[in-house]
């Protein structure tokens, strides 16, 4: 009885992912959302990787239109492989759809009724507050846009349980720590770095009231370096790539206001009222009943409005921009951190519908309103779906189209390779022209971003370059390209690849010391009359190759750890049984 009333509460999360993606089920509709090609060719080309045995950690080799650009170790190198695995798993990108949202709205929802009960709040309302979290637009951005953020808001509240048991327990517990940041990391880095920054207040806390001081610090040391051994592949690729090469950043918002938060008005990200409410609700509580909360609860409470203020149109972000320009491509969107915000509040609407009162009254409301908004979210949820379903059952095919251009306008056959396993033909029927991670030989700004056209110039440059080529991928995972130049002289020409510093560039087994390339990093080769074969390979520094060694053989050790500890948990708990 005890396991089944323990189990209960996973299973009704799991009942409402699968009940909010019934209407995507039933009409067997993939939801392509306004980041879904670009992660779809991530993933297509890790699962090719998977697939053939032809390995390149570094080059995009069949996915990105085989360009040999640099994605995957610069954006979750971890957790584009598992993606990677889900679509092999999956079959079509429709199951893959399928798979990873159920993932995602199960993982957020089953952390949050985690951290909810650590706080010991009731196991009703402990539940309320994981469907609450689970159903925001911060988790829902992947399940209807294949945004990344929310793969980051699935996994942060693991990160947020560490994050409180270092302020009620004045400790840090080690792998508590280390494992959730290292998925955070090899996931989505900003999230990770979001996350880092709300442990901060917590781990204070705990260091002002701990009785062992010097342990707590300790064991903050050693979880980063485990962390450190566990995402070297990580940081290791940063270091290198950005070492040697200028990378184009992500596109700047130089009017950060405009992608901050607000309860209303224009020109900004105006939260949805029901969860403005809650937030509302929530703040005027701990106004007027401050004296009589808990320390951990002013420290939750006061932690989580920060973080709301950062991402609003309260605090200055187009002052800030001007005195410090770079944060217009590192933080980009200050909504990003409403992330925080929307756990620690939620957490403490949690806290507010457990206290229990005096009056009876209070106490039925208290027992009424957790689930009318438990319903009101989901259905909210479900109109999301719905019209990602409609979308796709429209002549365009696609909930969100932004930037992205149609190589095929047989919309039929596009919805029919969603479905099937023909998931090559929707990557070449679909092509985004994001620029992020081009190696560039000029200085960009925030304000002369657009001026050098990165976004027309890749289109241009690689995607709609029209150059007779036969590529494939050799059994090292090299590019292998075959052009035949049928004139009598020397022919210059423009590849649709993308060349880095340490990309190595052979023509007929030679290697070229010398390449030209476009501001864009793509390359021009003069090639000789008849056939030439083109083979580009990513050699990276021997440090690298160490460290990524290093990333495997703590991942081993880790896993065989955990194996161990938790065998004998359970030998244990049966003989004692």
């Amino acid at each position: 009885m005890k396991r089944a009333s323990r189990l209960f509460p996973y299973l009704l999360i799991f009942a409402v992912t699968i009940l909010l993606l019934l209407p995507q089920i039933v009409s067997k509709s993939t939801i392509i959302g306004i980041d879904s090609v670009f992660h779809m060719n991530r993933f297509y080309d890790t699962a090719m990787q998977m697939k053939t045995g032809k390995y390149n950690y570094f080059l995009s080799v069949f996915g990105f239109q085989q360009s040999a650009r640099m994605v995957n170790p610069l954006y979750g190198p971890l957790s584009a492989y598992f993606n990677g695995l889900l679509l092999i798993i999956g079959g079509s990108w429709f199951r893959y759809q399928l798979l990873s949202s159920t993932i995602v709205l199960f993982l957020s929802g089953s952390s949050m009724y985690h951290l909810a009960s650590r706080l010991n709040i009731d196991k009703f309302n402990s539940l309320v507050v994981a469907i609450i979290y689970m159903l925001s637009n911060l988790v829902m951005a992947w399940v209807v846009g294949e945004q990344f953020t929310g793969w980051g808001a699935a996994l942060l509240p693991l990160l947020m349980i560490s994050g409180l048991d270092m302020a009620k327990n004045h400790r840090v517990k080690i792998l508590l720590l280390a494992i959730p940041m290292t998925l955070l990391l090899q996931t989505h880095i900003m999230s990770s770095l979001i996350g880092a920054c709300a442990l901060v207040p917590f781990f204070l806390y705990g260091f002002c009231y701990s009785g062992n001081r010097k342990r707590m610090f300790l064991n903050a040391i050693i979880a980063v370096f485990i962390t450190l051994a566990l995402t070297a592949n990580v940081w290791g690729g940063m270091l290198e790539v950005y070492s040697n090469n200028k990378l184009l950043p992500v596109a700047p918002q130089t009017e950060m206001a405009s992608d901050s938060i607000a309860f209303f008005g224009k020109n900004v990200f105006v939260l949805n009222p029901l969860y403005s409410c809650i937030i509302i609700f929530v703040i005027a509580y701990f106004i007027i009943f401050w004296k009589k909360i808990t320390l951990i609860s002013h420290v939750t409470f006061l932690n989580g409005m920060f973080f709301l203020w950062i991402s609003s149109c309260l605090f200055p972000w187009n002052t800030f921009y001007k005195l410090v320009p770079g944060i217009a491509y590192f933080i980009q969107m200050p909504r990003r951190f409403s992330v925080i915000a929307f756990i620690l509040l939620i957490l403490c609407f949690g806290m507010i519908m457990t206290e229990t009162s005096k009056l009876k009254l209070v106490n039925g409301i208290k027992m009424i309103l957790p689930f009318v908004v438990a319903i009101l979210v989901f259905l909210q949820g479900s109109t999301l779906i719905r019209q990602g379903v409609k979308a796709y059952q429209s002549p365009g095919v696609l909930y969100n189209d932004y930037n992205v251009h149609y190589q095929s306008y047989n919309n039929n056959r596009l919805r029919d390779s969603l479905r099937s396993r023909d998931v090559e033909y929707a990557i070449k029927a679909l092509t985004k022209a994001t620029p992020d991670y081009l190696p560039i030989n000029y200085k960009v700004t925030p304000t002369n971003y657009f001026d050098y056209h990165p976004y027309g110039n890749y289109d241009d440059r690689v995607i709609n370059n029209k150059l007779p080529l036969k590529r494939s991928v050799d059994n090292k995972g090299n590019l292998i390209m075959e052009f035949n130049n049928a004139g009598d002289k020397v022919q210059t020409v423009e590849l649709p690849v993308i060349k880095y510093h340490n990309t190595q560039i052979y023509v007929n087994d030679k290697l070229q010391n010398k390449v030209k390339t476009s501001h864009i990093g793509s390359v021009y080769l003069n090639l000789q009359p008849g056939a030439s074969f083109i083979k580009l390979k990513y050699e990276p520094a021997r440090w690298l190759t160490m460290l990524l060694w290093l990333t495997s053989f703590s991942w081993i050790i880790l896993i065989g750890y955990l194996v161990i500890k938790f065998g004998v948990k359970g030998v244990k708990y049966y003989s004692k049984k």
